[in-house]
Parts: structure tokens; sequence; C-alpha cells
């Protein structure tokens, strides 16, 4: 309960009493805070709190939070100030510390990194276990997020010679507002685990160079911050996922408008979380196994639950409600979502998680724009690529073309692969991983990435004979073999 006199100075000893989901407090940042009534809130569920229930919980808390997360979702009678005695030194497991370099090995510099897969090498070397696994797991085997990379590769370029090349313009437009290239940093969460000053230096580096900033509904910043770091006359855009208190979400929308944000994603594909299990596997540990009940566990072989299967990943303690499916409102159809959006809003609006024709089809029906994406292959196994939906539009519902601006994510690497879905029909490309493992470098890293990408973007217009973006259609590739590939390894004997 609420303490009597908020004003008085608490001792870390009182607040150890209070462990227990009866009364259950934690530290952050030298104050102290009543999360008993936020338990069965909170959007991974209450076993992580309760794992730091009469403890600090700032080493946990800081890396994945945005620095207004207490006081947008935490009731101010559940202050209970600030909080006398040393910090305690955290101690961290093996998965939670950087790999230690070997005798003769050298961490990797950015000096090293010449195309956006170096980026994710240097990661495993430079990031801690758990970390890493929270930007690499893909659901189940992960064979849909290796799929999503290998798609690309298995549509040919036809290029066309003897054409002057003399400049390239990669400039475009993304959903009415103008950028220098065609690609995009898309919404993804957990920047600081990258680095300590997270996705602030995201904008930072997409003001320097042209590119839009797509930002994450469960970004470690927030929403404030990467507005206070955003460059005059710089586009931001904002991803959205519709909470179970739409309230909420409908206050988010709000204020993104307010703050200028010029466009709007709807995350559609993750009203329950796909089973990420290199990010489970990382997540548990003896002292976190210990909460899990004897009926818990048995539950889970019977029915695996997204809540029970995730309670001791890192995923846990985000925000954004991706690892409780209660957290996510999932009632919406396309009527209903359309009417409540433009209640609040006449910004262009994409929904996020498009993977068949079909509902391609209904974006273009109900005014809004198809993001083709399957989650980076971190949701439903066997999910198609969009490079496959690409190819599936063209062949059923080509107008969509025509009166939709088509967004795409997944797998996409090269400059090459940017290419590949542009001829497809794509308006923008987005990558999400490749700039979360540059940002382990800081912003000279980030900066880095998009230099790489618009050097590969601009060869590949060269040898293909194409000197601007709207020069760029269907017939510069041979999409046959997407039908030949597999996304699963095939049994050599």
């Amino acid at each position: 309960m609420p303490i009597s006199n908020p004003e008085k100075m608490l001792t870390r000893e009182e607040v150890s009493t209070h462990s227990e989901r009866e009364s259950c407090w934690v530290v952050i940042n030298n104050a102290a805070y009543d999360m008993t009534h936020f338990l069965d809130f909170h959007p991974g569920g209450p076993g992580i709190i309760l794992k730091y229930g009469g403890r600090d919980a700032t080493a946990a808390f800081e890396p994945i939070h945005p620095s207004d997360t207490l006081e947008n979702h935490l009731k101010s009678e559940y202050h209970l100030g600030p909080v006398s005695g040393p910090v305690p030194e955290v101690e961290e497991d093996a998965k939670s510390k950087a790999p230690e370099v070997t005798p003769g090995e050298k961490k990797p510099t950015l000096g090293t990194i010449i195309n956006i897969r170096d980026f994710e090498l240097a990661a495993t070397k430079i990031l801690p276990l758990k970390s890493f696994a929270y930007f690499k797991a893909g659901a189940d085997s992960e064979y849909t997020s290796q799929w999503n990379r290998d798609s690309w590769q298995a549509i040919r370029f036809r290029p066309r010679v003897l054409r002057p090349i003399e400049e390239i313009d990669m400039s475009t437009t993304i959903l009415g507002n103008e950028c220098s290239v065609p690609f995009f940093i898309c919404p993804a969460g957990g920047g600081k685990l990258a680095h300590p000053t997270g996705e602030v230096l995201l904008t930072k580096s997409a003001a320097k160079h042209g590119v839009l900033h797509w930002i994450s509904n469960v970004a470690g910043c927030s929403q404030k911050e990467m507005t206070a770091a955003r460059a005059l006359g710089q586009n931001q855009y904002r991803q959205i996922y519709a909470m179970s208190d739409l309230a909420m979400t409908e206050k988010e929308i709000k204020q993104a408008v307010k703050d200028g944000f010029k466009g709007f994603c709807l995350t559609v594909d993750a009203i329950r979380a796909g089973k990420r299990e290199r990010d489970m596997r990382m997540g548990l540990d003896e002292d976190e196994a210990a909460i899990y009940s004897e009926e818990e566990d048995e539950s889970f072989e019977k029915e695996p639950t997204v809540k029970r299967g995730y309670k001791f990943s890192l995923r846990l303690v985000l925000r954004a409600a991706l690892t409780h499916f209660s957290a996510i409102w999932s009632s919406f159809d396309w009527v209903s979502f359309v009417k409540w959006m433009r209640t609040m809003t006449d910004l262009p609006v994409c929904v996020k998680g498009i993977q068949t024709w079909e509902d391609a089809k209904l974006c273009m029906e109900h005014g809004v724009h198809p993001w083709l994406s399957n989650h980076g292959g971190r949701q439903l196994e066997g999910a198609p690529a969009a490079a496959e939906t690409l190819v599936s539009i063209r062949k059923h519902c080509p107008e969509v073309f025509d009166k939709c601006e088509v967004i795409v994510d997944g797998g996409v690497l090269r400059g090459t692969d940017i290419l590949k879905a542009l001829c497809l029909g794509a308006k923008g490309v987005g990558l999400g991983r490749g700039f979360l493992y540059s940002l382990v470098f800081g912003e000279p890293g980030v900066n880095k990435a998009i230099r790489i990408l618009k050097h590969e973007v601009e060869v590949g217009m060269a040898l293909f004979g194409v000197t601007s973006i709207d020069q760029l259609n269907s017939s510069y590739v041979d999409t046959r073999g997407l039908a030949f590939a597999s996304a699963f390894p095939r049994a050599h004997l």
C-alpha cells in the first residue's frame, strides 16, 4: 500500500520488507515505487517485477524503458518518494555481460565494417548474449527469419546496358514527404540494449542523411526525447500498437500529431507473441525459474500461452506488451479500425503486417497503405516473405500499386535488396535489425550503415541502367526463381 507520508525519506531496509505479491515495492533511480496494483497490468506479466520486489531494479529497468514510463503508467500515489542508502552493486550473470575477448582476438572496430551483415557479426562480439538474443530471435526454429533474407537472393536482375549514366538521383517521397533515399529506419525497439543513449542516435543520423526514421512504439527513449532530437525540417513517422487500454493509445496518437509526426503505422501482426525460443533460453536463469510454479509449468506443457511462455525473457520488461496478449486490443476489424483512426487524424496511415494480396487489396479499399511485413520472422513461422507478397500483389491486384504506397521490410541487407523491392512496386523499404546492430558503435555506426546502403543503391542503379528511382519497374527483375526457392533446408543424402 502507499505510505502515509510520501515526503519521508525511505530506507532500502524498509523497501526490502515489501517483496511479495501482497506488497511489492521496487527502487528505480533512488526512488521507491509501489508496484502492487500494477503487477497484473504489466505488459509482460508480474514475474519480472516480483523478481525485483524489495530491491533496486534500476539496472534492469533503464536500458529498455523510456524515461517517462513511470510517469505515464503508474498513478502518482504509488510514487513513494526518495530512498536513502548506498546503491547496491549489480551482480550480472554471464549472459548479461559483454563477451570476453580471447587472447589474440581483437574486438571489432567500425573501420572493419564494410556491409550491413558485418554489423551483426560485430554485435555478437560486443553485446551481452541476452541483448543479442533479443535482437536476433525469430519465431520457433527461425526458418522464416532466414527465409526473409534468402527470398531477396532468389530474385535476379535484368540489367540494361549502353545507357548514359552521368548522375544518380536516389531521392523519392514516402507517404508524400521527401526523402533522400528510398530506404528508412524501421520501428524497432530495444535501442538502449545496443547503446546507452538509445534511439535518439537513430533520429540524429537520420536527420544528417535525409533518411526517414519511423519511431518505434517500444523504443527505449521517450517520444519527447526523440522529438527534441529532431532537426529542423526532419520528418518523423510513428508506429502504434492498439493497446487494450485504447484511451492510452488515443492519447499517444493525439500527442504524436501535436508533436508534428507526419504519418502512422498500426502494427497488426502481434495480437499474440510469437514463440521466440532463442530469447526464451537466454532469459531463463535459476533465480527466475524459482518463481515458476509447478502449476504454471504443467499449464505451459498442456496449453503454452504467450504470457507463461515468455515470463522470464528480456521481452518481459518492454513497455509495448508484445509478450502479453491481454495488453493488445484484438477486436478491431477493417471498418472499426479506420473509423477509430480517422477520428484522431487524417495523416497517412499504414497497416503493418500485411502478408497476402487479399489484405493488401483491403488496405486499398479502406484508404490506408499496406506495409508488407512478417515482423522480421519473429511472429508466425512459415509466414511469407515480403518479396513473395509483392509478387502476389503484382499477379492478383496490381492496381494496389497505383492507389496505395506499398511499404516493405524483412531480411533486407543490401542495396540490391532495396532495388529489387522497388522494382516490384514498393515505395519505401525498411531496415530494423541492421540499424540496431549498427547502434553498437553509436551514432558513427548508424552513419556508416546509411552510407553503405546509399553506396550500394547508387552502384546497383548504375549497373542496371537507371538514373532515378522513378525509372525502376518490374522489367528489371526476374522473379521466377522465387517459386523454386525454399524457406526450409533440403536434405542432402
